[in-house]
């Protein structure tokens, strides 16, 4: 999901609960993950920083375990185990030593050694809860009922720890956003840690749960107001659960902070402005956006759409053809909004036409909008050669709407002919079809007063829709809804 990765490639940020752990070595254990990044083996540039580290840090078990930790993110096992060790050494019952060795065997892939050490550390060290979360993960998949009696036992033994939060945090790290959820919701939000707290928001939003994401976020800004990643993620929530007067309302307050703003929170401000048809000022943010990151083509279908609300399709057409000859994977469906824009200046000029005063080259500028539009649609199936179906569907409906009638038949039929006999038709195909017989059977017999000639279009629309009242009307059955199954 777009709105997820917006958010993970860093402009949420929240203050991630950790292991308590002395403060001492904390402030280089960073230096030095970073430094076992780029050089596993700690032979190169690595060397001097782990050696410093452990010349002051190697009596110190939390930091030997936080050491150790560093080499199993970097993959060196054996280091990591070494790590532990050195820990165990100085206390043999400190049980995050034991959880290290258990995290390498499962790297390793070997749940049941893994399990084993997980055992040994909440044998030795009961009041540790991440001995009992880590061996119920080895057993969540492999024995539910092993993985629910651990938990049991963790709360007999440290009843005071969120444990469901936690649970939901497991899962929440391997993606699993349903039963993420799922304990989230049993745990309870108002003592919630400030990072579960995201991680429950953002697991509502990568399952399309938005109401659900932006609850959980207003709770969160209740409990955290000076945290922008929670009112960034209620803007997000808002927009996409098309509550927009509430996106606007946590994008004003977002914008109007001291947090860094990028490209992202302007597009989210403008979609919320769109939503409650604001469009001049959404046309400003999605300016703002695309001037921030010019690659965000995006904000220019959407600038274009926002002159189509207001009418104005002269910068409607100049955003969508920027769109389309900026961004290679533009959809058949933007293809079509291009379209769309020339097709209402016919509509508009159809008519201005009809005014008796009207300039005789309103005909000259209708022809040549609707050129222009098929010619859209020409460029689409060029791109897109899987789009026939779609390309003479839209061109015989925009013929269909601008009561070009002739033109109409000739695309509609010939989908109508292609698509009739078919029997394994897919639901979109089922949809032209079923379109398309009506605007045919709407032409003969509303506009040519040629029943006899709609009723053939109209039979395939009752065969597909046995309740339409048109359809039912002009082939004499009685105005009663079709018996269902």
């Amino acid at each position: 999901m777009k709105a997820v990765k917006y958010l993970i490639m860093g402009a949420l940020v929240f203050g991630l609960s950790a292991p308590a752990m002395a403060q001492d070595y904390t402030s280089v254990i960073g230096d030095v993950s970073k430094a076992l990044k780029d050089d596993p083996q700690a032979v190169g540039a690595a060397k001097s920083v782990v050696k410093d580290y452990l010349k002051t840090y190697k009596k110190d078990p939390h930091a030997m375990v936080a050491l150790g930790n560093a080499y199993l993110a970097s993959k060196n096992f054996d280091k990591a185990v070494e790590c532990a060790d050195l820990a165990i050494k100085r206390n043999k019952n400190f049980g995050d030593a034991y959880i290290l060795k258990g995290d390498v065997e499962a790297m390793k892939d070997d749940g049941g050694q893994a399990a084993m050490w997980y055992q040994q550390a909440i044998s030795l060290d009961p009041k540790n809860p991440n001995g009992y979360m880590s061996y119920a993960n080895v057993y969540r998949k492999r024995s539910p009922q092993e993985s629910e009696r651990v938990l049991n036992e963790l709360r007999q033994n440290i009843p005071d720890y969120p444990i469901d939060a936690e649970t939901g945090h497991v899962f929440y790290t391997s993606n699993n956003y349903e039963k993420a959820i799922e304990y989230f919701d049993k745990a309870n939000i108002s003592n919630m840690a400030e990072g579960r707290i995201g991680e429950y928001a953002l697991s509502a939003l990568s399952i399309g749960d938005y109401a659900k994401g932006l609850s959980v976020a207003k709770t969160a800004i209740s409990r955290f107001p000076t945290n922008m990643g929670f009112v960034r993620l209620a803007m997000i929530n808002g927009v996409l659960g098309k509550d927009f007067s509430e996106a606007v309302r946590f994008a004003e307050k977002l914008i109007g902070s001291n947090n860094e703003i990028n490209s992202g929170d302007y597009n989210y401000y403008g979609q919320a402005l769109a939503g409650i048809n604001d469009h001049t000022k959404a046309i400003d943010m999605f300016t703002k956006s695309f001037s921030m990151d010019e690659t965000s083509f995006k904000n220019l279908q959407s600038i274009s759409e926002c002159y189509t609300a207001l009418g104005n399709e002269d910068k409607a057409l100049e955003y969508s053809t920027t769109y389309l000859d900026k961004n290679p994977d533009a959809k058949p469906s933007e293809y079509s909004k291009l379209a769309n824009i020339y097709i209402a200046k016919v509509l508009k000029l159809k008519e201005a036409a009809k005014d008796k005063n009207a300039d005789a080259s309103l005909t000259a500028e209708m022809d040549n909008n609707w050129n222009k539009a098929m010619g859209v649609f020409d460029n689409l199936i060029t791109k897109y050669p899987h789009t026939g179906n779609y390309v003479k569907f839209q061109k015989g409906h925009q013929a269909y709407r601008c009561e070009k009638d002739d033109i109409a038949l000739t695309h509609l039929t010939s989908l109508i002919n292609e698509l009739k006999d078919k029997s394994d038709l897919t639901e979109e195909e089922k949809g032209y079809l079923l379109n398309a017989s009506s605007e045919v059977g709407y032409i003969y017999w509303g506009d040519k007063q040629d029943l006899d000639s709609a009723k053939p279009y109209y039979e395939i629309v009752y065969k597909l829709n046995p309740n339409d009242k048109t359809a039912r009307q002009a082939l004499g059955i009685e105005d009663q809804p079709a018996a269902t199954e």
